[in-house]
């Protein structure tokens, strides 16, 4: 018997008996079918089944669930059928071993990584009705990742990257944090070796210079709670900090922003007023950052999490994080029990998946949807009514509009973030009080821009749907204008595009769509992303196919701009109404973005109307595409061009 089939069987007691004779003869039947089978490593390959049902017993997963964490490779590798497992132990293990049996080539004809998302895609679609199929593949992926040294080094850099970029997030949304900190400790340094050793000796010097502060803050702790507690320094991993500060280690001077001590009461029983008590104890005795205060006990997070959070100064320009949690708030935060999941089968998780699940799109276009929808870190933003809506990071007013009611989009005109007017496009942050601005004219004018950048599934759809009802002429019109400032953002050449139908052809080919117009009203109805056809469009004057095109780009009478690089200098025209206030507006836009206007000159181009020519710096694409956008959206504004 393995070590880990007694500590299998001595996890499962909590297993009512009419389950557990289930369990222990799946146990014994994958046992025969993975007989004479071995892992890179050298052990049995039963060993891996076993280690992955042992996780979810830990969780206190159903019968079902366990039998299906010992066969979840029984048929991809061939040991017998799915017909057999259903007979053997019933439709419900059936559905869950489906669901995480990888697609191979002889049931999806594709390139390797089409397969791969065919693969997750079906996963996913599952968990989408049963989020147990989540944990059975957080099980497999744990075990592999801690037994990854056996494998050559390409396959470690290409699992590890996958756990980092799908495996963690799922992870952190199902309130497996201790699983989460384990992917990142074992994958880091497999996936990005060169920045993770950097990494590790510059977090290590930097905590190296805050531990003694925060050891004093930890004793001053201890000594005014009233309630007897216990207080640690938990540490992020590596990855955490490289994610959080975008690669930059200049970053790492802001001490606040690095780990967090954690206090707790000793009580096992104690409840939520101990952690506000224990609040009351340390702001009495510490200055506090009063921005940074987050309730997360009266409105948790979407995926359950509850704590209080709160800044203490401790030094001249050092700040620290604290969470006041309960032991079972603790232990709900790290290692929630499965039985959590299924008394809550309306959760967020479910929704967003279904919502992924119900959309028709190309493989390409369902990871990017599930990077953005799904994987993304979460924020809380704060209507004026005071209700809390969770959206993925980097959404904006269109999804607030769209997650509040979908009616509001109709008349949606702005938005007023923490008491400031800005632009619906305008990215949203954590803790951001917003207010929606509305007008009673029913359709806004800028749908078209909308459904190109709204970021979440709801709002895209809702859009999507309105798109139904406007005509193919009309969606044509909308999606030539988007097109235009787009390429007119690149400075890609217009009047050949748009008056030679060869190169139309040449573009529609690569897009694979059916026509020039057919393409324009799908960028129109936000079907195809008209940030795609703009670099598809320069990918084809940079790599030329048909010999009349090559020639053209040859010869210089068709020139492809080169892209923009950081820190250039752009020049744009901006044609606006001349009234009060609208240069206010513009130049607002400006200085949200920290964009630094170099040169201005205004000239009047009619009664009434007036055009600003600016130098402005940019730091990369991304950002003078927002900024145009932005602009785009005020009142006032009747064109942009840019000059160079």
């Amino acid at each position: 018997m393995y070590d880990k089939e007694q500590e299998f069987l001595a996890a499962i007691r909590y297993v009512p008996s009419t389950e557990r004779d289930g369990v222990e003869r799946a146990l014994q039947q994958v046992k025969t079918w993975h007989e004479g089978q071995f892992r890179h490593s050298g052990d049995p390959y039963v060993v891996h089944p076993i280690a992955t049902a042992l996780f979810l017993a830990k969780l206190e997963c159903g019968g079902a669930t366990l039998i299906a964490g010992l066969l979840h490779d029984v048929v991809e590798d061939g040991c017998t059928t799915f017909d057999e497992v259903e007979r053997l132990f019933g439709n419900e293990v059936r559905r869950l071993v489906d669901a995480v049996t990888k697609l191979t080539k002889l049931r999806y004809e594709g390139k390797r990584s089409e397969r791969q998302i065919a693969s997750l895609r079906k996963m996913l679609l599952a968990a989408s009705d049963d989020l147990r199929v989540i944990f059975i593949k957080i099980a497999d992926r744990l075990h592999n990742i801690e037994t990854i040294g056996a494998l050559s080094s390409d396959k470690q850099e290409r699992i590890a990257s996958e756990t980092l970029e799908i495996y963690v997030p799922f992870a952190r949304m199902v309130g497996l944090w201790d699983t989460k900190r384990r992917f990142e400790e074992i994958c880091f340094p497999i996936a990005f070796p060169l920045e993770a050793r950097q990494w590790r000796e510059r977090i290590a010097r930097r905590r190296e210079e805050l531990l003694p502060w925060r050891l004093s803050a930890i004793a001053r702790i201890r000594k005014v709670t009233q309630a007897p507690t216990e207080v640690h320094l938990i540490l992020m991993t590596d990855y955490e900090l490289y994610r959080k500060f975008g690669g930059n280690p200049l970053r790492l001077r802001d001490a606040g922003s690095i780990d967090s001590v954690q206090v707790l009461p000793e009580d096992p029983n104690a409840d939520a007023r101990a952690c506000y008590e224990i609040l009351g104890d340390i702001h009495q005795h510490f200055h506090v950052n009063p921005t940074a205060f987050r309730d997360f006990v009266s409105q948790p997070l979407p995926n359950g999490y509850r704590a209080l959070h709160t800044k203490l100064f401790i030094a001249h320009d050092h700040q620290v994080l604290l969470r006041m949690q309960t032991k079972s708030m603790h232990e709900y935060a790290t290692m929630r029990k499965m039985s959590a999941w299924m008394g809550d089968r309306e959760n967020a998780l479910a929704k967003v998946l279904h919502a992924l699940s119900a959309r028709e799109e190309k493989p390409e276009e369902y990871l990017q949807d599930l990077k953005e929808n799904v994987l993304k870190e979460m924020i809380n933003v704060v209507t004026p009514s005071g209700e809390i809506v969770t959206l993925p990071r980097g959404a904006t007013g269109i999804d607030l509009a769209a997650a509040l009611d979908t009616s509001f989009i109709t008349h949606l005109a702005a938005m007023r973030v923490n008491g400031v007017q800005r632009e619906v496009t305008g990215e949203l942050h954590d803790g951001d009080t917003v207010e929606l601005l509305f007008t009673d004219v029913d359709g806004n004018g800028r749908d078209a821009l909308w459904r190109q950048r709204a970021k979440t599934i709801a709002a895209k759809e809702d859009l999507r749907r309105m798109a139904n009802g406007i005509s193919p002429d009309k969606l044509e019109e909308e999606g030539k204008f988007l097109l235009v400032h787009e390429c007119g953002k690149h400075l890609l050449p217009l009047s050949w595009l748009f008056r030679f139908s060869f190169l139309q052809r040449e573009l529609v080919g690569r897009l694979k769509q059916e026509d020039f117009r057919n393409l324009l009203e799908q960028i129109g109805a936000g079907i195809v992303s008209v940030d795609r056809v703009a670099l598809e469009y320069r990918a084809l004057l940079e790599d030329p196919t048909g010999f009349l095109l090559h020639l053209l780009v040859r010869c210089h009478c068709i020139r492809c701009p080169r892209p923009l690089v950081p820190g250039t200098m752009v020049t744009v025209d901006v044609t606006l109404t001349d009234r009060p206030g609208v240069l206010h507006a513009m130049t607002r836009c400006f200085a949200e973005r920290g964009v630094n206007i170099v040169g201005t000159n205004t000239y009047e181009v009619s009664k009434g109307i007036v055009c600003d020519r600016l130098g402005v710096e940019v730091k990369d694409v991304q950002e003078f595409s927002d900024l145009y956008d932005a602009l785009l959206q005020v009142p006032g504004v009747q064109g942009i061009r840019r000059i160079r």
